[in-house]
């Protein structure tokens, strides 16, 4: 067995000497994967690694897996119904369909730190004591998000959230058992009247963009709906609408909201996920009359008030709030898991 933590990282070096590129991510041109596993194959040999020459092909195969994009990560977003890889200190955990399945030790945490920080400098970010914490959204739409020492206290830590390719429709939800079919047709209903703003609350991981995306569906086929965010999470299921995709810094993206709500005059509005002073945002399309869904984290529909509350109280003053909540929002749908596995 080979030390690929000790190979990867000496062909690391030898290619930042060696001015050789490395592909950002596998789904690289064809052309510039093979050039770059030549590059691993020569460095092999250069730094006079001891590999087995029956075994080259396969090492310098392995290595420059491990080295492009999400390195050992990368054959778990390949699997069906996974949800979210977790890694803790070199120990790894999928979510598959509703259910925490441990991987076990994949490689060692001096690897994932090495890898946390290539994602970060890909992306045009610093990771290291000074910012300890990245959030980035990757090509295939994943959610990767990294912690390291010393905010970590026990070793590199690891989440990426993978959404769902497939458009869950809210039939889909039903034969999932996530609900029935009178909750749905209620749904439907409140959606396609554009009349109600809705606000889908849980805890992370409870399914919130999934039926956010599902409720999409039945708003009505002619209404022109404008969609903003900070990840590309959200796929409206409706035919013609407005996408905004802006930077996670709060005036960007308040910027791009308000712009959309004063210019843009759409009939509804859908806002990725309310974590900052988005609600703001939020609470000032309520205020002029337009219907707008959201989510947020909370533990329950009442605390979800709270909360849009509390992200919002530092620009506006709370006796101005509760009014507008009370009487802008229409309907709070808490989501929570329930870890039966009929029921997903």
């Amino acid at each position: 067995m080979y030390d690929y933590d000790s190979i990867c990282t000496r062909v690391q070096d030898y290619c930042v000497e060696k001015e050789a590129p490395v592909p950002r991510w596998r789904d690289a041109h064809a052309g510039e994967q093979f050039a770059f596993r030549a590059n691993v194959l020569r460095a092999i040999k250069e730094l006079g690694i001891p590999v087995d020459e029956r075994d080259l092909q396969v090492v310098a195969e392995e290595v420059a897996k491990r080295i492009v994009g999400l390195g050992v990560l990368h054959p778990f977003l390949e699997q069906d119904q996974l949800e979210e890889i977790i890694v803790r200190n070199g120990y790894v955990t999928i979510e598959r369909d509703g259910s925490l399945e441990p991987i076990g030790y994949v490689a060692s945490d001096d690897y994932f730190y090495r890898l946390a920080r290539r994602i970060a400098d890909m992306e045009g970010k610093g990771l290291g004591a000074a910012e300890p914490m990245i959030k980035v959204g990757l090509p295939d739409g994943s959610r990767f998000a990294a912690t390291i020492p010393p905010l970590s206290r026990e070793g590199t830590a690891i989440n990426i959230r993978r959404f769902s390719i497939k458009r869950l429709t809210m039939e889909d939800l039903v034969e999932r058992n996530s609900a029935d079919e009178e909750t749905i047709d209620f749904l439907a209903r409140v959606a396609n009247s554009l009349k109600v703003s809705v606000v889908f609350s849980g805890r992370p991981g409870a399914g919130k963009t999934t039926w956010l995306n599902a409720f999409s569906q039945h708003l009505p086929e002619r209404a022109q709906v404008s969609v903003v965010e900070t990840f590309e999470e959200l796929q409206p299921q409706i035919e013609h609408y407005h996408h905004l995709v802006v930077e996670e810094e709060t005036e960007q993206m308040s910027e791009a909201i308000n712009t959309t709500i004063l210019r843009m005059r759409p009939d509804a509005l859908m806002i990725g996920e309310c974590v900052s002073r988005e609600a703001v945002q939020y609470i000032l399309a309520l205020n002029l009359g337009i219907v707008s869904h959201t989510t947020t984290h909370s533990q329950s529909a009442r605390m979800a008030l709270v909360r849009l509350e509390n992200l919002a109280r530092r620009d506006i003053p709370v006796e101005e709030l509760r009014p507008v909540i009370g009487y802008g929002l229409g309907l709070v749908v808490h989501l929570a898991k329930d870890y039966d596995p009929e029921k997903r």
